[in-house]
């Protein structure tokens, strides 16, 4: 089987510039360590601040990475600098990636005495694991073979599940300083045992995802005040299992009698949790009192529009409401409900989901209508697009993504707000242009494949407009044949005014373009001291002024500052000052300049030796 290929340069895509910098910083430093390939998936771990390293898992596909994971809370956009350092790794290092066999190629080699054989000796090995085998049954009882269903009480066990609650809290210590950006919560440890609700949900079993989350939840009532030594609140708990908790109070084979019961067991938690729980247990409880026989709701699915809506005149919460009503579509979906499912999608403004669902039940003409109709997401667009397109529906394909992006580009290209917003993003290292992006490169792509160069082309400025990259411009370049003059001052000239982009992004075009004087202006706002060195290296000999100013700030910091650990960093940096010198003729200068260094830091015994090289 070969072996999966990364590239590098893609990295710009799936993470923001800080965290590739980062990402870089720790692949230099050594911090990836233990990389191991199977198959199609790659798992490594990571130093990082907290005691233990980060474990990082990559799947790659075939068209490469599908899916990355780290353990890392990081949640700003993008990919992580642990994921980051980790492709770097095994990019650069091949020799360094251990390949195995797919762990369940060697299990499935094992017969059912083998198999249980292997998990006892775990057990006796492994502190508490016997716990966890035990509260993750149901995730094999689930997503076993179809058949008849057992009484729900004989489908869960969840007594493993209150030890594990009562584990995760006391298994963690005092708040870590770096926390915000590195740890890893009690909160996430005890979410991720309520999500072994979700393989019942997944199998129509509402009764029995209750008694797991019941059983999760009542444990963390009772221990709640424990994360007081982490500085965590109990709303993420419940912000990370709310769509859980909805979809299983709305089973639909809940009887009233039931309802009722689970509204009052809420209630009896608004008592036992802190404020912050209250307004979620509250919401829950409306949904569980809604269930399916409201008037307003039965009259939505059968295609009405009743007075005041879903919700009347005083709504939950706008993102609690999307939560219930896509909990909603999922059962509808899962009960093979279409019309009524396509009836609430509309009425509750799920474009998305309406559009998707009409392809899924091949009304391609509906779908490619609600496509140009109604305002999809970007991400919603891309997944119609492709849908289109796999069906053979090219031309549909092509209009609804051309359409999504017309709307995009006038959008950005009138609201002040949105560049405004963009430019604070940006500052931070954040971007959210992926599915935009993504969506203009496959309408580039595909409408080039079939001969249309003037779709492909708009598209691909588009493109270029939302990820600004050199890679996107190269490709535009390659589409513009006689038109490439015009375009190209279109796009540097809005590289120049565009202050989102990041300018390391600006520097590498500029750079390709050889306009040393606009790479040199993009350094005004922070610049990896790599990048720095390129543009010092192609401004030499236009502005060696400007080199000698820069690269002096640069290495005197780290001199004057006793810096020995970055002693060889301040000698390239000199060795730029001394390039310029000798571009401007200005040897003496240099002899003198070097002089004055050699005497002022003569008791330095680690520098010494490194300026005597200049």
């Amino acid at each position: 089987m070969p072996v999966p290929a990364f590239d590098p340069a893609s990295l710009s895509k799936y993470a923001t510039d800080r965290s590739i910098r980062r990402g870089e910083d720790y692949f230099g430093s050594g911090a990836v360590e233990t990389l191991v390939l199977r198959g199609d998936e790659l798992e490594a771990d990571v130093e990082g601040n907290a005691p233990r390293p980060y474990r990082v898992w990559i799947e790659f596909g075939a068209r490469g990475v599908t899916d990355a994971t780290c353990t890392c809370p990081y949640e700003y956009g993008g990919w992580c600098k642990h994921i980051v350092a980790t492709l770097l790794a095994y990019a650069k290092q091949p020799d360094a990636v251990e390949i195995r066999s797919p762990l369940a190629e060697k299990l499935a080699a094992l017969d059912r005495s083998q198999l249980q054989a292997l998990l006892l000796e775990l057990a006796d090995r492994i502190p508490r694991l016997s716990d966890m085998i035990e509260a993750t049954l149901p995730y094999v009882t689930f997503t076993g073979p179809t058949g008849a269903a057992a009484p729900m009480a004989a489908l869960v066990d969840t007594r493993a599940l209150r030890p594990s609650v009562r584990n995760a809290m006391r298994s963690r210590g005092g708040w870590d300083e770096d926390y915000s950006e590195d740890g890893y919560g009690v909160v996430d440890d005890i979410v991720e045992l309520a999500e072994q609700a979700q393989p019942a949900l997944d199998a129509g079993h509402g009764r029995a995802a209750l008694a797991i989350l019941e059983a999760v939840t009542d444990e963390f009532s009772k221990h709640w005040k424990m994360l007081e030594e982490t500085g965590e609140e109990t709303s993420t708990f419940f912000d990370g299992t709310a769509s859980l908790w909805i979809e299983a109070l709305l089973d639909p084979s809940l009887s009233a009698d039931e309802c009722e019961q689970w509204a009052g067991r809420l209630a009896d938690w608004v008592e036992d949790f802190d404020e912050s729980a209250a307004e979620p247990l509250e919401n829950l409880q409306i949904v569980v009192r809604q269930g399916w026989d409201d008037p307003s709701l039965g009259a939505i699915l059968c295609g009405e529009d009743p007075p005041g809506g879903l919700w009347g005149a005083d709504p939950p919460p706008y993102d609690w409401r999307v939560q219930v009503s896509q909990a909603r579509l999922r059962i509808l979906a899962r009960t093979g409900q279409d019309e009524a499912y396509l009836h609430l999608a509309r009425a509750e403004k799920q474009y998305d989901l309406y559009a998707l669902h009409l392809l899924q039940l091949g009304r391609v003409e509906e779908a490619t209508r609600a496509g140009l109709e109604q305002p999809l997401s970007d991400a919603g667009a891309l997944e119609l697009v492709k849908g289109l397109y796999e069906h053979g529906e090219i031309e549909p394909a092509f209009q609804v993504a051309e359409h999504s992006l017309q709307r995009l580009d006038t959008r950005a290209r009138q609201d002040e707000e949105f560049s405004t917003v963009a430019e604070r993003m940006s500052e931070f290292g954040l971007d959210d242009s992926h599915p935009q992006s993504e969506l203009a490169a496959w309408l580039r792509d595909r409408a080039a494949a079939h001969g249309q160069i003037e779709r492909a082309r708009a598209a691909g400025i588009i493109a270029f407009r939302t990820a600004p990259g050199l890679a996107a411009y190269q490709r535009v370049k390659q589409l513009a044949e006689a038109d490439w003059p015009d375009l190209r001052k279109e796009l540097l000239d809005f590289l120049r005014r565009e202050a989102r982009v990041s300018n390391e992004t600006k520097i590498e075009i500029f750079l390709y373009e050889n306009l040393v004087e606009d790479a040199i202006g993009a350094t005004e706002r922070y610049t990896s001291p790599r990048t720095l060195a390129r543009v010092m290296d192609a401004a030499v000999n236009r502005q060696p002024q400007w080199v000698i100013a820069q690269a002096r700030r640069q290495a005197e910091p780290i001199m004057d500052g006793a810096q020995s650990a970055h002693y060889e960093d301040a000698v390239l940096w000199l060795g730029k000052v001394k390039q310029a010198h000798e571009a401007l003729g200005q040897q003496a200068e240099w002899r003198g300049y070097l002089v004055a260094l050699r005497q002022k830091h003569q008791r330095k015994y680690k520098l010494m030796p490194l300026l005597k090289t200049l």
